[in-house]
């Protein structure tokens, strides 16, 4: 008995009540609230033609779904980070004028995990709603982004943030926005990074007017696709750290998006919501297990939940309210089961953008069917290369010359133009302890004629294994190329990479290397 008061005690004082306060003895029987907020994600890259999970690519979303309810027609209530975060923390729907800060989203889930005698343990990489009275020390205005996503501090910040996930003997709120798979796209499904940390070595590789040139676009689709096989090796970690603390089951645990992203050509932007984008921006994954749901137990809920229910859902599942006026509604409440259409402000709040469920399933389906198509599935690529991945890679023009070896193939002299490969000299010496695996082949060519642009193969250790097109940007003289080739194409040690513009009847040139390609300048 003297244990047990003095334990009471001590969780008493932790959450600033005395040790009679109802609040602090109910919350030792609260569950551990986890929340991921993922950016820049739509639904559809997790998922086959027939809308289930690629368990094969995306092994931990679908170890996730079977122990939770997802919502593969979740969406978004807007089309921007800074908007859409606070939306999801406060429930409020975006309005002209508000800062991503506690001054314009209070009171905020924060208040209410404070006030059920929950400890906070957040990272938020775009905003700042936590007030310093319940998470002291935090910055009352939003960090600067561009820094957080150019550097390597995202994994570091997600491995931080794990860390903090233990059994505590008060509750834990655990929330993350993760900055992914938001681009830069640099991480491998493998937990590598494909070239170095920093800016794109291309500049504007995926600004407009690039949105018009189709293998680019392609080219930085699989670049997106791979980010988010990394993304869900980060749900990995969060499940087995979970498991390993003994609070898997009893654990509350949303996993949601700000938005979602489109690849779609002729566009002014990639993320801006249109009627012709709403299928691509709008819906984000929303997964809920809830406490007590275990592996097996998992459901498919087809509503139309937002992005804004994740705090009415937390409170309904810890028996409570919101205590503020809100517009959100539990994702398993009559309000959510009845919607029959997304709808979400444009991002001037000009307008609302409305589709209806039987033209927006109509319209992810025939995406989907092209990106399998386009990219293949993870179990067409197991079944063929003996992996998830491998059929992605295989983009570009003239796919019979994909795995033949060049000394088999016909090869013309070198005309003078010359490939500046940026970072290929780390493909001399590729150590698997590095965590950087440089896959991706990019750079410029020199010595070229002015507005013509040419069909790419790239060889590694003599076998051809990457294609694609050289490219423009911003009307420039510059000609670009940008692939990237598979994670197996590269052994330990010294590897050796080779550029070749491919003629008709499957005919190579070779396009010279410069000197010193990772100090030259694009």
């Amino acid at each position: 008995m003297v244990r047990l008061g003095a334990a009471i005690a001590a969780i008493a004082l932790l959450a600033g009540c005395s040790a009679a306060d109802p609040v602090a003895e109910q919350a030792q029987e609260r569950p551990p609230v986890v929340v991921v907020i993922l950016d820049e994600f739509p639904t559809d890259d997790l998922l086959l033609p027939n809308g289930e999970i690629d368990a094969e690519r995306f092994p931990n979303f679908a170890r996730l779904a079977a122990m939770s309810t997802w919502f593969p027609n979740a969406f978004t209530v807007y089309d921007s980070t800074f908007k859409a975060v606070p939306a999801i923390l406060d429930a409020k729907l975006p309005k002209r004028g508000t800062a991503p800060d506690v001054r314009s989203h209070k009171p905020s889930v924060y208040h209410l995990m404070d006030r059920l005698g929950y400890q906070v343990f957040k990272v938020e990489s775009a905003s700042a709603v936590c007030p310093p009275a319940i998470c002291p020390g935090t910055r009352t205005r939003r960090p600067g982004v561009l820094a957080r996503l150019a550097g390597s501090g995202r994994p570091g910040r997600w491995k931080a943030w794990l860390a903090t996930i233990r059994r505590r003997e008060r509750p834990g709120f655990y929330l993350h926005h993760a900055l992914l798979p938001h681009e830069p796209w640099i991480y491998l499904p493998s937990g590598r990074r494909s070239r170095p940390t920093g800016e794109d070595p291309v500049p504007g590789i995926n600004k407009p007017p690039s949105f018009d040139n189709r293998g680019l676009s392609e080219n930085n689709h699989l670049r997106h696709l791979l980010q988010v096989g990394y993304v869900d090796r980060q749900i990995g970690m969060l499940l087995r750290r979970l498991r390993r603390t003994r609070q898997l089951e009893d654990a509350l645990v949303v996993v949601v998006a700000d938005h979602g992203y489109s690849f779609a050509l002729n566009v002014p932007s990639r993320r801006l919501v249109t009627e012709d984008s709403v299928d691509e921006v709008a819906p984000v994954p929303f997964f809920v297990k809830r406490p007590g749901q275990t592996a097996g137990e998992g459901e498919v809920d087809e509503s139309f939940v937002r992005n804004i229910d994740v705090v009415p859902t937390i409170a309904d599942e810890l028996d409570t309210e919101a205590h503020w006026r809100n517009d959100g509604h539990s994702a398993f409440s009559e309000a959510t089961r009845a919607r029959e259409q997304v709808a979400l402000v444009t991002r001037d709040f000009s307008h609302v953008v409305r589709i209806g469920r039987d033209e927006l399933d109509r319209r992810r389906l025939a995406n989907r069917r092209h990106w399998a198509d386009l990219f293949g599935t993870g179990a067409q690529s197991r079944l063929l290369f003996g992996d998830p991945w491998t059929q992605a890679y295989r983009i570009g023009p003239h796919p019979e010359l994909l795995d033949r070896r060049v000394a088999g193939l016909r090869r013309l002299p070198s005309e003078g133009v010359r490939a500046d490969i940026r970072n290929g000299d780390l493909v001399r010496a590729v150590s698997s302890g590095s965590g950087l695996l440089p896959t991706r082949v990019t750079g410029r060519l020199s010595g070229v004629a002015r507005g013509r642009e040419r069909d790419l193969a790239v060889a590694v250790n003599g076998r051809i294994r990457a294609l694609g097109r050289s490219f423009h940007l911003w009307r420039r003289q510059r000609e670009y190329f940008s692939m990237i080739v598979p994670e197996s194409a590269l052994h330990e040690g010294a590897n050796r990479v080779e550029l070749f513009e491919v003629r008709a009847a499957s005919t190579l040139v070779p396009l010279g290397g410069a000197p010193d390609p990772a100090q030259r300048t694009l």
